[in-house]
């Protein structure tokens, strides 16, 4: 317990991170499998193909979670799993997969001697650089079992990152970077501009567009999918509120010293003269009676939303009291919620997905109208079917409200286009006869606004404007009195000018020459391997079976320029 506690505070630290970052994903991927989140029973294996043959699932998972891993390694954290997240971590999962295939005919040993060396090389498992036997026994022994993962499961882990990393360094042998390229870089980072700019916003211009009746139901009848109805659940849901079952008063003050002293390093600290000390009992007294009489109260409420979800379930002879009339016997009120699709919450449940999933698998029968107990944050739930409609399309009249906004939006946004690329334009042949930025705008009606002297290694942060780093983006390609591209940005239009780019001195990239030229090198072998990747897809005709979004939708569209040289 004492090796659990330590870990947990040891984790916050970003170099420690870089080694124990997996066992915190595992809980996502052991999640996934255990709540549906990997394949259907009917789609076992329709995950996807490659060389015309379907790829078993467990391959799959095993290249997902790896990707994962390998993700929360770099960023020094573990990820949260959103559906952008997951799509590009599925990109990521198919590439390595198709990386280890190719791998096989390569004959690229690495040797269990290496793998072995390269756990015994992590920091935490040394002290004065010696590897410690008892740390690592105690990671295996403790975190891995926790976890249900085995060290074989880890070893393996490392083995495959070996192989992938020794990979990806014979491809990088055929990799250049040129001189011209490293001072590319170097004055697109050291380089200082001055901008001006303008902005044009979809609210410039939104109020001049107006969209009929006949205009709008034109778009509905263009656009009738996007305007279908999901199908939707209506459940009744009966609630166990932890706190009813809060009780302070049955934790005396020996049982708290006895829970005190079993757990002593919960209130343990390391100082900077790497002594321990421990917080006198007296000083957590209070938070320890609340924390434990919320931990009873949490398996309270657990038992009891346990037991009537077993007083819902047939007998031997199918007889079973309804929803209502159980709810009644424990004196508890049955909901009957608003009708929700699965993206929607339920409403007043914890504003969690989870439970509308859990009512989506309800079924109008006997023993699967009513779901398995649900614990929220507050709360423990549990919801019986009501009621359930198909997917429509509507008429009109159901969504015109809807149909009005999404006509006007479109309207708007090709206005919008049409008066930016027309101001551009002219902006454009006036500076090309050597007018200036703001005589070329005139007339425009848009503010022109210059910035101070800026460079990106200095950083941006000083700049208020919601669009400069994608202004930057444009401008670290221009010269002195050069307009830049059009520039789309959320909600508008962006055009720059550069007033001036002073370029930093020769001495300064003498000094930096050699690091920007591992940067550029370290970079490009990035994307050879990843080129590698795609084309090993390719190659196997790769078909991915359960198609999600866009992989774009889940890098920003406005990334610090300062990030993507560094």
């Amino acid at each position: 317990m004492m090796f659990i506690t330590h870990f947990n505070k040891l984790i916050r630290n970003k170099v420690l991170w870089s080694i124990f970052a997996f066992i915190v994903v595992v809980s996502f991927v052991a999640w996934t499998t255990q709540t549906g989140g990997g394949p259907a029973p009917d789609q076992v294996n329709r995950i996807g193909k490659l060389d015309g043959k379907f790829v078993k699932p467990e391959e799959f998972q095993s290249a997902y979670f790896n990707s994962l891993l390998s993700m929360s390694l770099m960023f020094g954290r573990p990820l949260k799993v959103n559906e952008r997240v997951d799509q590009v971590l599925r990109t990521m999962a198919w590439r390595r997969l198709a990386a280890l295939r190719e791998s096989a005919g390569l004959e690229v040993p690495v040797t269990s001697d290496e793998v072995i060396s390269a756990i015994r090389q992590q920091p935490y498992f040394s002290v004065n650089g010696q590897f410690q036997q008892d740390r690592y026994d105690a990671f295996v022994s403790q975190f891995l079992a926790s976890l249900q993962t085995s060290e074989a499961q880890f070893e393996a882990h490392i083995h495959q990152e070996l192989l992938l990393n020794k990979i990806k360094y014979l491809l990088a042998q055929a990799v250049w970077v040129s001189p011209l390229e490293v001072e590319q870089v170097f004055h697109q980072l050291y380089d200082t501009f001055v901008v001006s700019y303008v902005f044009l916003s979809r609210d410039d211009i939104a109020h001049s567009v107006k969209v009929s009746e006949d205009e709008a139901k034109a778009y509905f009848e263009g656009h009738r999918e996007e305007f279908k109805i999901p199908e939707k659940m209506r459940v009744k849901t009966v609630a166990f509120p932890i706190e009813d079952f809060v009780d302070e008063g049955s934790f005396d003050e020996a049982t708290l010293q006895d829970y005190y002293d079993d757990h002593i390093e919960d209130f343990t600290t390391r100082g900077s003269n790497d002594l321990l000390t421990a917080t006198p009992f007296e000083a957590v007294e209070d938070d320890l009676r609340k924390q434990l009489a919320w931990e009873d109260a949490v398996v309270q409420a657990g038992d009891r939303v346990s037991d009537f979800e077993v007083a819902l379930a047939p007998d031997r002879e199918g007889r079973a009291p309804s929803f209502e009339d159980a709810a009644r016997a424990t004196g508890l009120p049955v909901i009957t919620s608003v009708y929700f699709s699965a993206r929607e919450v339920i409403p007043g449940l914890d504003e969690n997905l989870e439970f509308s999933k859990a009512a989506f698998e309800l079924r109008r029968t006997p023993d699967d109208y009513f779901s398995h107990p649900l614990k929220g944050a507050s709360a423990y739930y549990l919801l019986a079917y009501d009621n359930r409609t198909d997917a429509r399309i509507p008429d009109y009249g159901e969504v015109r409200a809807d149909v009005i906004q999404a006509a006007m939006d479109e309207a708007v946004a090709e206005k919008l286009e049409q008066v930016a690329r027309r101001i551009y334009d002219a902006a454009f042949a006036a500076v090309d006869k050597g007018a200036s930025f703001a005589k070329a705008l005139k007339g425009s009606g848009l503010e022109v606004v210059t910035s101070e002297p800026f460079s990106v290694k200095e950083g941006l942060d000083n700049n208020d404007f919601e669009h400069f780093y994608a202004l930057v983006k444009d401008v670290l390609t221009h010269n002195s009195r050069e307009l830049t591209e059009l520039i789309p940005v959320k909600n508008g239009f962006v055009v720059g000018y550069v007033d001036s780019r002073v370029p930093a001195s020769q001495s300064l990239l003498a000094s930096v020459r050699n690091d920007l030229g591992r940067y550029v090198r370290n970079r490009r072998e990035g994307m050879v391997f990843t080129d590698w990747q795609e084309y090993l897809l390719v190659s196997a005709k790769f078909e991915d079976l359960s198609p999600r979004k866009n992989t774009a939708e889940a890098v920003p569209d406005e990334e610090s320029p300062a990030e993507d040289q560094e």
